[in-house]
């Protein structure tokens, strides 16, 4: 272990932080890895899900969509949408210390810190877009609802979902609710893909899309 609690190899902070075993303990150790994350998982050939989910998004989403990147981290998935001409773009992360590196990067046009197991600032239906790439089995299930409440009716939720911790951390049941509901629909699944090829390839992704009604 370094002196700040982080293990000494890369493969060690990725086990570390994905394995915390509360979300208090997540967002406390993600502010420790904030300043480290990108020479960790920064690279394509690390974490494919960022550049697999934007080429999902430059084919259903116009360039002037509003997005809410939830989860956003320090900005992976907000310099690849801008890298592909999407310019209206929000974060949202639960660590101070992931977006203070985002907001360094000058992608995003606001930084919202918020915790979405609960209500947002956001009002009803004025989103075209949240994307959420890598949160699975880190973000609480009920961002689904959130997800749902702030999107446009015919907006867009575009999810690298983890397929065995879909089921596992509550999101199939939520997502049942709401399409029972009349609320929100799966447009479409993508391939299964290892989203960290070189850290833990045992782990894969896939990219879906849900459309809000």
């Amino acid at each position: 272990m370094s002196k700040n609690e982080l293990p000494d190899t890369k493969e060690g902070r990725v086990d570390w932080v994905i394995r915390a075993e509360s979300n208090e303990e997540m967002r406390r150790r993600y502010d420790l890895w904030a300043q480290a994350y990108d020479g960790d998982v920064g690279s394509y050939e690390d974490y494919l899900v960022p550049k697999e989910a934007v080429k999902v998004a430059e084919q259903v989403l116009d360039r002037a969509a509003l997005i809410v990147d939830a989860g956003a981290g320090t900005g992976l998935v907000g310099e690849t949408l801008k890298a592909a001409g999407f310019a209206r773009l929000i974060a949202v992360d639960y660590s101070r210390g992931m977006l203070d590196v985002a907001r360094e990067k000058g992608v995003y046009e606001a930084l919202h810190q918020c915790d979405l197991s609960g209500p947002t600032e956001f009002a009803d239906d004025t989103i075209d877009c949240v994307i959420t790439c890598g949160t699975t089995t880190q973000m609480p299930c009920v961002s689904l609802r959130e997800f749902a409440r702030i999107v446009r009716p015919g907006g867009l939720v575009i999810f690298g979902v983890v397929p065995d911790g879909w089921e596992r951390c509550g999101y199939a049941g939520i997502l049942a609710d709401l399409e029972a509901a009349g609320k929100m629909s799966v447009d479409s699944k993508g391939p299964a893909f290892q989203m960290l090829p070189t850290t833990e390839p045992d782990f894969f992704c896939e990219i879906w899309v849900m459309r809000v009604h």
